[in-house]
């Protein structure tokens, strides 16, 4: 037997690793992150580099001008950058955009910079996501990024798979270089329409994401996210359920805005809607609908929650407090006292869309809903009413934070029986 040939041996093993080294960078996502902040940069790589492990290779920059170098060089298929390069982001992003070189590789912009129109102008540009460093969500991010480097994981393969079946059929089918040369061509083609279909789609969800932030100002997020995940059917039809209802109104609001001016009483019912808003929304509270001064809130709808007659009483007692820390501010600057009074119903009512096929309004209708607007036309400046059922059913921890002074009867518009009511005091 002939001894072993060491070197020769060496050498193969040396030339089989670097065949794999290259088919495996050739299936592999190459990645460029380019980032001023070498500390963010490094933590960023690690996470990548965990997340999507062999799948991906990661190459970094901290220098601007090294960035279109390396994706020419290193056959970058996705590019992460920071937009704060220089004094104008704006500027950067421009110059980045409308480079031929980047017209085909997808860019993410994880930032520092903060300006409010920022993100619109970074998706016009073409940028397919946006985060902002200050306040960034890992697992939006992965999620992000799983879903755009799959799609480009699998056109890498797909584009691979057609470049080898071509060399095969040249080889085995004795093809001219010019016929390659015109299927070359053809996927070429492909590849623009597959790539166009692709940025459609992201900039369709874009859209979707920007009208859902647009319409969240008019129309209350739960609503737009229930009829988008099919939660909320758009059939005019009711549903019954227990719910909690809440109405707030200013008293004597007509004679405290006689004393203001118009822009006064802009400002202020903005200050009010906002404070009372912000209390709602941490309850988990439906904003039904602002009428003039007066709000009408949901609890339980448009998902059902056991825990609506908790969250709406414990909202309408926080209300009342903010409401009295502002008011020392409205003294001050517009000269007024105000007070606000609130009622609270809790019961079946039905909920769904009612309106006509022209204009659909999600909202609450039924006895609990005329109960909690009766309940706050009755109470005094100051004061949170409820009906029966709400206190009935507190869970202990919540009804041992209150004290319940039963009031009068209350008669209801179209009923003969008179309801129970509680007056509501902390403790």
């Amino acid at each position: 037997m002939e001894p072993l040939d060491l070197e020769n041996l060496n050498h193969l093993s040396e030339e089989i690793l670097s065949n794999k080294k290259d088919l495996f960078e050739q299936d592999t996502i190459n990645i460029l992150i380019a980032d001023p902040d070498l500390n963010f940069l490094e933590k960023l790589q690690k996470r990548l580099e965990f997340w999507f492990r062999e799948y991906v290779c990661i190459y970094t920059t901290n220098l601007k001008e090294t960035i279109k170098p390396l994706i020419q060089k290193k056959n970058i298929d996705f590019l992460i950058t920071e937009a704060l390069w220089d004094a104008d982001p704006a500027e950067f992003i421009d110059e980045l955009m409308n480079d031929p070189l980047l017209s085909e590789i997808p860019v993410v912009v994880i930032t520092n910079y903060s300006e409010v129109m920022f993100e619109d102008y970074l998706f016009k540009m073409g940028i397919i996501d946006f985060f902002q460093k200050k306040h960034l969500d890992l697992f939006k991010l992965e999620y992000k990024l799983r879903n755009l480097l799959r799609i480009q994981f699998q056109n890498k393969i797909f584009y691979k798979q057609i470049e080898d079946s071509m060399r095969k059929i040249q080889i085995s089918k004795g093809i001219s270089e010019e016929q390659i040369q015109d299927l070359k061509e053809m996927v070429r083609i492909m590849k623009e329409e597959l790539e166009k279909e692709y940025k459609n789609k992201i900039r369709l969800e874009e859209e979707k994401n920007q009208i859902q932030r647009i319409f969240g100002l008019y129309v209350d997020p739960n609503i737009i996210q229930g009829v988008i995940s099919g939660q909320i059917p758009l059939e005019q039809k009711g549903e019954e359920r227990e719910i909690s209802v809440l109405f707030a109104d200013i008293r004597g609001y007509t004679s405290l805005a006689e004393k203001m001016k118009p822009k006064e009483i802009v400002a202020f019912l903005n200050e009010y809607f906002t404070s009372m808003t912000e209390v709602l929304l941490s309850y988990n509270a439906l904003i039904d609908k602002y009428i003039g001064d007066s709000v009408m809130a949901l609890f339980g709808a448009p998902l059902p929650d056991p825990k609506h007659r908790d969250s709406a009483l414990q909202s309408a007692m926080e209300m009342q407090s903010v409401f009295d820390l502002w008011n020392k501010n409205w003294q001050k600057n517009f000269g007024i006292d105000a007070k606000m009074g609130i009622g609270v119903a809790s019961g079946v009512a039905i909920l769904g869309n009612f309106g006509s096929f022209q204009k659909l309004s999600y909202t609450a209708i039924g006895d609990t809903v005329n109960i909690a607007s009766r309940l706050e036309s009755i109470s005094g400046a100051g004061e949170v009413i409820v009906n029966e059922d709400l206190v009935k059913y507190l869970s202990e921890d919540v009804k041992n934070k209150y004290r319940f002074i039963e009031i009068p009867s209350v008669d209801l518009k179209g009923k003969t029986i008179k309801i129970k009511a509680y007056k509501v005091l902390n403790l």
